[in-house]
């Protein structure tokens, strides 16, 4: 079965959150696919010691501030927390556990497939971060 929809977002971290929030503003249809299971996970899965390198005052979202002292950098489960927060907060339509196989495009339309789930829409957005994978250098063996 086919979904149609005008926009697609594949990513719910920061971005794919943030591109949600500005679309609700504007009143426009969308759906965020996002391949874990709960949002934020993608941070849970990072090692314990994980600090982001910037104060929590500049790892806000729009419409959200971000909790805790605003000149102390913010672990990576403070992130994923904040992340669901603001999924939760602002009723984002969040697609969990959904794994985009393919985008392709089809007339003035794009396809966006992922296992048995497949939409049509007018734009996606490819919000998927950089670090889904992580990178171990052949010294490190």
């Amino acid at each position: 079965m086919t979904e149609h929809i005008e926009t697609v977002i594949v990513g719910g971290g920061q971005a794919g959150l943030a591109v949600g929030y500005y679309l609700t503003q504007l009143s426009r249809q969308f759906v965020i696919i996002d391949a874990c299971e709960r949002t934020g996970d993608s941070w849970r899965t990072r090692w314990d010691s994980l600090q982001l390198f910037t104060p929590a005052y500049l790892n806000a979202l729009p419409g959200m501030e971000f909790p805790g002292p605003r000149s102390l950098p913010s672990t990576k489960d403070q992130m994923a927390d904040y992340l669901e927060a603001y999924a939760n907060r602002f009723d984002l339509p969040i697609r969990r556990g959904w794994r985009v196989d393919s985008v392709t495009r089809n007339d003035d339309r794009f396809v966006v497939v992922g296992g048995p789930h497949r939409f049509e829409a007018d734009n996606v957005v490819l919000a998927t971060g950089g670090y889904q994978a992580a990178y171990v250098p052949p010294f490190a063996k």
